[in-house]
Formats: structure tokens, C-alpha cells, sequence
């Protein structure tokens, strides 16, 4: 007989995803490790703060030019975002 082992985390992140249990999960893990899932480049220049009860993201930006240019950049972010938080939705981006 052969067995299939999958590692606990793997097992409970398929759990969570199944009961729809994960948005804050992946949220508290967006605003945690912001510096491995994003871009250095704009990882750099804003940080999380939180996200809205309608799961908007909050950012704070490092300066208002920074601000400006993040705003032509949230595609890009809310791609990264979607490609590694799939089961998230993420409504909007508003930054700070």
C-alpha cells in the first residue's frame, strides 16, 4: 500500500481554502511577510497596514511622490498578490 504524506501546513491551508476560512489567514500573511511576497522594488517604498472589512488593502507609502507612483503600480501588486493569494479577493488597493 502506498501512501500519500503531505505536511501539515499543505493540509490545514487545504482545509481553511475548502471552509473558506483562510481570508484572514492570508491577510495576517500578506501584512507578515510583505518583504518575500512582493517585488524589493515596491516592497522598498510602502508597507501594509491593514485591509477593510470590503478587503481593500491599505498601504502606507514611504513619501508622496512614492504614493503617486504606486498608485500607476497597483495592477502590478494586485497580479503578485493574486498569483500567490488566489483564494483572496481582493477588492481595491488604497494607499496611503
Amino acid at each position: 500500500m502506498k501512501h500519500n504524506t503531505r505536511s501539515i501546513g499543505s493540509i490545514l491551508e487545504s482545509v481553511l481554502r475548502d471552509i473558506n476560512a483562510d481570508d484572514p489567514v492570508a491577510k495576517k500573511r500578506i501584512i507578515n511577510e510583505w518583504q518575500k511576497i512582493m517585488d524589493p522594488r515596491i516592497s522598498k517604498v510602502c508597507h501594509p497596514v491593514n485591509f477593510t472589512e470590503n478587503n481593500v488593502l491599505i498601504l502606507e507609502a514611504i513619501s508622496e511622490s512614492w504614493k503617486n507612483e504606486l498608485i500607476n503600480l497597483k495592477p502590478i501588486i494586485m497580479k503578485t498578490l493574486k498569483s500567490k493569494f488566489n483564494q483572496l479577493k481582493i477588492k481595491d488597493i488604497k494607499i496611503l
